[in-house]
């Protein structure tokens, strides 16, 4: 049995992860009650509908508006401090956050990717936008595993 190698993309490979892991976030809000959806437990700082808003605001932040240039303009302390957002309206935003993070990531070229990243926060300074794309895969998913850990807990 024979393996077919393609050619290493990143572009195209980051995109692809962050495409798969907003669909499964969609699922997973999906999954909550409305009521659960902001509810934390002892030890666990943030709810799963604070994390999704966060990685939201994160994504369309960093790659839509800073490398899309698409305009978004971040409020990161509502992304902790909000509550009031209903499950459809937070799988929306999820929604508006995957067209806006497809778009720029379509639209990035390799050439881009040694650049340095612009509005990047202090400890990331002068880093490349290749660099921070990893970053962002790297955050997105260390905050799935605690949505998708709190939401069992909930559920259970």
């Amino acid at each position: 049995m024979s393996i077919e190698m393609k050619p290493f993309d990143f572009i195209l490979d980051a995109r692809e992860i962050i495409m798969r892991d907003l669909d499964d976030l969609i699922i997973e809000v999906h999954a909550m009650a409305e009521y659960d959806l902001w509810r934390s437990v002892p030890g666990i700082k943030n709810s799963v509908g604070t994390l999704a808003f966060h990685l939201c605001g994160n994504l369309r932040h960093f790659i839509g508006s800073v490398i899309g240039n698409d305009g978004y303009i971040r409020k990161r302390e509502e992304e902790f401090s909000r509550q009031d957002i209903s499950k459809d309206d937070l799988i929306q935003e999820i929604r508006l956050t995957r067209q806006a993070v497809d778009k720029a990531l379509s639209n990035l070229t390799n050439v881009q990717l040694c650049e340095v990243m612009a509005d990047t926060p202090p400890q990331h300074k002068g880093r490349t936008v290749g660099f921070f794309l990893m970053q962002l895969l790297c955050h997105l998913s260390r905050h799935r595993g605690q949505l998708n850990y709190l939401r069992r807990i909930l559920l259970a």
